[in-house]
């Protein structure tokens, strides 16, 4: 495996940039309900079944969410991780009639176990405020909020903010076996049996949590005749890339790796598919023929996720590898579009990526260039 060593400096810069994935200790986007695609659809919650309607609550200015029918739920994916919080304060307000049943469920990790279970009291108007702790590491917690029966129930509020007030005391959820691209410490906290701790400077996108690894589906030595321990996939935008067993030289030149030998160029460097190393001595394999330069491509942060190449700022004949159409003579490179997350993952829109703490908002997903591409 190649690596380019990184600066402290750089290091230190990445592992803050994960750090705070709450808006200033809110943790739900819109707890007040107040925001509406339409009049029945919720701008950031989900409708997971049943319908919802836009209603006013005892003030009419102030708008709420009905939960109609008999099976009705909303949710939220948030980003909150145990190195913002491990305790968590629920303020809650609705009013419920007494046929309707109506339960906010928190499942840790984003793996679809509910973790727990908290019931709304049925009551006009009625105030709820609870803590939950959570054990660490976790990163993610989905808060579900579903209705069965036919009464009536109103949602007025269901805001969820960092604290420091749970006692010591108090029995924390546990999200243990923790699911793929889950932050670890060992592996026994992963349902696979796997915890992957990257090697220094060895760094893919993960669930933001300092000092853990990632829950993953094999190790360097659990894949079959002709796989490879590679790069895998992110089950959720809340979860790392885990590692999984891939085919020996499947990947092309600019996606995402971890081993030389995932790669059909057979180079893995700063963790994309190369054409060469820029650490290799004249000569031997990865070097630039003739003298040429080994450079970084596509705009990254330090260097990492994009693939090297030999001079790319000089246009290059037929057959040659090329991950931008002004790298050929021919003006094309014929090969796969390509777009990555703020974090380097591949994505195809911006629901792919992962949330922001400051908004509470999806990242962008950028076009970066080609992948697999061959000059025509």
């Amino acid at each position: 495996m190649h690596r380019k060593i990184l600066p402290t400096a750089a290091l230190v810069a990445a592992a803050a940039s994960q750090l705070g994935a709450t808006d200033c200790g809110q943790i739900t986007r819109d707890p007040g309900f107040d925001l509406w695609c339409g009049s029945d659809t919720l701008c950031a919650w989900k409708v997971e079944r049943g319908t919802v309607e836009r209603v006013p609550t005892w003030n009419e200015g102030d708008p709420g969410v009905a939960l109609l029918g008999d099976d009705t739920a909303i949710d939220q994916l948030t980003p909150v991780t145990s190195d913002d919080t491990t305790c968590i304060q629920f303020t809650m307000m609705a009013n419920v009639d007494l046929d309707a049943h109506v339960v906010l469920n928190i499942d840790v990790d984003a793996d679809g176990t509910i973790d727990q279970a908290e019931q709304l009291p049925a009551a006009p108007w009625k105030p709820l405020s609870f803590l939950i702790a959570i054990r660490a590491p976790y990163a993610g917690v989905r808060f579900e909020i579903a209705k069965t029966g036919g009464g009536s129930a109103v949602l007025a509020q269901m805001n969820a903010q960092v604290s420091t007030a749970c006692d010591p005391n108090q029995a924390a959820l546990d999200p243990r076996p923790a699911p793929l691209g889950a932050p670890c410490t060992g592996s026994g906290d992963c349902s696979s049996g796997y915890c992957w701790v990257p090697p220094p400077f060895g760094l893919l996108p993960d669930a933001g949590v300092s000092g853990a690894g990632t829950c993953s589906s094999c190790d360097s030595s659990s894949c079959g005749s002709g796989d490879v321990c590679g790069a895998g996939t992110a089950p959720t935008v809340v979860s790392g890339v885990a590692l999984a067993c891939v085919a020996a030289a499947s990947k092309q030149l600019g996606e995402l790796c971890v081993a030389d030998a995932e790669c059909t160029t057979g180079l893995c460097v700063n963790q994309a598919c190369a054409a060469c190393d820029p650490d290799a001595g004249s000569g031997s394999a990865g070097a630039c023929s003739g003298g040429g330069e080994c450079l970084p491509t596509w705009p990254s942060f330090f260097d990492l996720y994009t693939p090297y190449l030999c001079d790319p700022t000089t246009p290059q004949p037929a057959g040659a590898p090329c991950v931008e159409n002004s790298e050929c003579s021919s003006g094309t490179c014929a090969g796969s579009a390509y777009a990555q997350c703020d974090d380097g993952r591949p994505c195809t829109t911006a629901l792919d990526c992962p949330i922001d703490g400051g908004t509470l908002l999806n990242g962008a997903c950028t076009p970066v260039g080609i992948v697999g591409g061959t000059c025509d």
